[in-house]
């Protein structure tokens, strides 16, 4: 998924380029999954534009474009929407807590790491939101439609 998010983007704008995955119990969640295309390269009108994206994330599963917006990859939609909800609400934080002026007190990486691999262990809430969605929608098997 693909998105210009306000709080995201506005953090694509700043030296940093990303989210900060210390600071915030929803950032953490990102831990070593974060990379950075700190080059924006205009629009992207060709195929050429994604494979650049594509190598740049080496592998991770979120990255920060700079000057531009994010994207969030997953094998399942659901899991992916949950990312992409979450990334947003901890860079609202960082954004917030930024604009205090006051110094940012981040905890350490291996805290961060360790509720990543708590996030991704923990994923029934995502799940359960997105059949709830479908259902809202009328989009589910339950519903008639193609699932």
């Amino acid at each position: 998924m693909h998105t210009h998010m306000p709080y995201a983007t506005a953090l694509t704008l700043t030296q940093d380029r990303a989210l900060d995955t210390t600071l915030s119990q929803n950032a953490m969640r990102y831990h070593g999954r974060l990379a950075v295309d700190a080059q924006y390269n205009g629009l992207a009108l060709d195929a050429t534009e994604g494979r650049r994206i594509a190598s740049a994330m080496q592998g991770a599963d979120v990255a920060f474009l700079g000057n531009h917006g994010v994207v969030v990859c997953g094998a399942r939609i659901d899991h992916t929407y949950d990312d992409l909800y979450y990334l947003e609400r901890a860079c609202q934080v960082q954004v917030l807590a930024q604009s205090t002026g006051r110094p940012l007190a981040p905890a350490g990486a291996d805290l961060g790491a360790r509720v990543a691999a708590q996030s991704l262990g923990e994923r029934l809430q995502g799940e359960l939101f997105f059949e709830a969605l479908r259902r809202l929608l009328g989009t589910g098997p339950e519903a008639g439609g193609r699932g």
